[in-house]
C-alpha cells in the first residue's frame, strides 16, 4: 500500500486562478487545495521549481481575485497542458480561511450526496 505524504487533506475544488507570465495573464483552474497549497492547471507555464509564483484566485461568489504567493512545488506537463503544485508563501490569513472554508463546505456536500455523510 501507498504510504501518504501530504500533511493536510487535500479538497478537490475548481477555482479560477491567474497569473503573469512574459507580460501577459495567464488563467487557469485549481484542481484541488489544501491548507499548506494548491494543484492548477493552466495552458502554459514556464516557471522552475522553488520558483516564486505571484497567483490571484477567485471564488465564486466574489467579483475580485485574491492575490497570494507561493513557490512552485512541482510541475508536469500533460498533452497540452501544466499541472502545477504550489506551496503557499504569502496570502491574507483571512482570505485563505475563506478559501478553505468554500472547499470544505464543497466537499462536505459531495460526501452527503455520495451517501458517506448521513444528515
Amino acid at each position: 500500500m501507498k504510504s501518504e505524504r501530504r500533511r493536510f487533506r487535500r479538497f478537490d475544488v475548481a477555482l479560477d486562478v491567474a497569473f503573469d507570465q512574459e507580460a501577459k495573464a495567464v488563467a487557469g483552474i485549481t484542481k484541488n487545495i489544501s491548507r499548506s497549497g494548491l494543484c492548477f492547471e493552466s495552458p502554459v507555464f514556464d516557471h522552475r521549481l522553488n520558483e516564486k509564483v505571484e497567483l490571484r484566485i477567485k471564488l465564486p461568489e466574489q467579483d475580485t481575485f485574491i492575490p497570494f504567493s507561493g513557490n512552485v512545488a512541482w510541475t508536469k506537463q500533460v498533452a497540452d497542458r501544466y499541472l502545477v503544485g504550489l506551496e503557499f508563501q504569502e496570502i491574507d490569513k483571512a482570505a485563505k480561511v475563506e478559501i478553505l472554508d468554500y472547499a470544505y463546505d464543497l466537499w462536505i456536500e459531495t460526501q452527503k450526496r455520495a451517501g458517506a455523510i448521513v444528515q
